[in-house]
């Protein structure tokens, strides 16, 4: 499945299967319901370069994800994380939420360690919970809110969101600890690939914190993994579709954004920070990954 389509957006998902959705910015909520038209529907293989999460309120069905199959029905909480191989089926049309986000729009609005704070956020597959009614109801009330912001017109709503999906992860942080399934990992693959992209995120963190003066590439990966760069990368690539030089980039990206937008550090300081051998070359790079210059991201 070399060919699976990666999407950056959630309405670049659904205009896939020739259904619009509004969506502004890096951040999305709306109501299941309205989304999929009549069941059954079952959506190809796909992967997404941003965290989706779904409160499943009636309706069944069930979703694939990484080789594991979980059943959906009434009382339903999940997430999936960017990189994965997934597919979704609705047996009974499903009532409820999806939200979708980026890790800068997270970043942007908690420049905290959110590696640390939210490690659910980095795993590779989390089953589904299913919850206590009242259980379920508490957390609905979470998503009613951010809908209803979503859809308002305040000219703060990018802020306010930012703050009510914080308050939600942190939820979702204490329900893992009393709902979370185990499974089993099942291949070699995935093992890897966990193991890489727990580095990738420790290693840019021992960077920020300057625990350590060098950012990992793909052969410093490989050396501590004991396997071939060669066969590093086929493997990440197979499991997530994309390469870990793109990981790498991306991760370098988000991080380049947040201390341009929490951090009174000129852009030479990010560029030295993130150990860019100087500026134009930081420039360069930034531009490519953003579309536009350091100078002008922090003015927009």
């Amino acid at each position: 499945m070399s060919d699976t389509k990666i999407y950056n957006s959630l309405a670049e998902f659904y205009r896939s299967m020739n259904l619009e959705i509004q969506q502004d910015f890096d951040f999305t909520i709306h109501s299941l319901d309205l989304l999929h038209g009549q069941p059954p529907v079952q959506s190809p293989f796909f992967r997404t370069n941003y965290h989706a999460f779904l409160l499943i309120e009636a309706g069944k069905g069930h979703y694939t994800i990484d080789a594991h199959t979980f059943p959906l029905k009434a009382g339903s909480f999940y997430f999936t994380n960017p990189g994965h191989l997934k597919s979704f089926f609705i047996e009974e049309n499903w009532q409820g939420f999806i939200l979708s986000f980026s890790e800068s729009f997270l970043k942007e609005h908690y420049p905290l360690q959110i590696e640390q704070e939210f490690p659910f956020l980095y795993q590779e597959t989390i089953p589904v919970m299913y919850l206590p009614n009242d259980i379920f109801a508490d957390l609905k009330v979470s998503y009613d809110v951010l809908h209803k912001e979503y859809i308002s017109a305040s000219a703060f709503k990018r802020r306010i969101i930012g703050g009510h999906l914080v308050s939600l992860l942190f939820k979702t942080k204490e329900l893992l600890t009393q709902y979370q399934a185990k499974i089993e990992t099942e291949n070699r693959g995935e093992v890897i690939t966990a193991a890489f992209r727990q580095l990738l995120n420790k290693n840019l963190l021992d960077v920020l914190q300057e625990k350590v003066q060098h950012i990992w590439a793909v052969t410093d990966y490989a050396d501590y993994l004991y396997i071939h760069p060669n066969h590093l990368s086929t493997t990440v690539k197979t499991e997530t579709g994309k390469t870990v030089k793109q990981w790498i980039d991306e991760k370098i990206h988000t991080e380049a954004r947040t201390l341009l937008l929490h951090s009174d550090k000129t852009v030479a300081e990010v560029a030295y920070t993130l150990y860019f051998s100087d500026t134009s070359n930081f420039s360069r790079f930034f531009k490519k990954m953003e579309g536009q210059t350091p100078g002008q991201f922090r003015k927009s």
